[in-house]
């Protein structure tokens, strides 16, 4: 259970740092912010964060968010899911193989006007281009501008691990298996 379960965090951890780091950071090598993913399967739920990662080019304009973007890139060793076994085995050739490939990278961009959230605040959809493990996709999430000064966005996008080729396949037919879909949320000021 912890192997597996582990790799979808891992994946969703990943992604979550790769989409906060991605649609909203400043140029600081560790932006103010939160980034959790959540694993599931039949029986457990689990959660975590990647503690390393960085903005490498943006242009961020809040009174401008359609033509506001950013790139991010992840230190995938950075993974922490609050047990360092699960952590060690999603860094290792069954989820992350992070000796190949150590970094993810995030490019978000194309925010478009989605109305308002439940509290008013301005939403937007947004398209992430993830590439992990080798792989690149693009991925549509949200975001909200929570507050201006200091500018912090709040977002979600859910990631699909096996687009990525990231972990077993999940089986209806094991009930540790690992959900193949794993929701992403971060919040970000700057």
């Amino acid at each position: 259970m912890l192997r597996r379960l582990g790799g979808t965090m891992a994946l969703g951890a990943m992604l979550v740092v790769l989409v906060t780091a991605g649609g909203l950071m400043a140029a600081d090598p560790s932006p103010p912010g939160t980034i959790r993913f959540i694993g599931k399967n039949a029986f457990a739920t689990a959660d975590g964060t990647f503690h390393a990662w960085r903005v490498v080019d943006r242009s961020i304009d809040p009174a401008d968010p359609a033509g506001s973007w950013a790139v991010v890139e992840i230190d995938l060793a950075s993974v922490d899911t609050g047990i360092a076994r699960r952590d060690d085995h999603l860094r290792d050739p069954d989820f992350f193989e992070v000796e190949t490939w150590p970094t993810a990278r995030v490019r978000a961009h194309s925010l478009a006007p989605a109305g308002a959230n439940d509290e008013n605040r301005p939403r937007f959809t947004a398209k992430f281009d993830v590439e992990l493990h080798g792989v690149q996709n693009t991925i549509d999430g949200e975001v909200v501008l929570v507050e201006t000064s200091p500018t912090t966005f709040e977002g979600t996008l859910v990631v699909d691990r096996m687009a990525f080729g990231v972990g077993p396949r999940p089986s209806r037919w094991n009930p540790m298996s690992i959900d193949a879909e794993i929701p992403v949320r971060f919040r970000v000021a700057f």
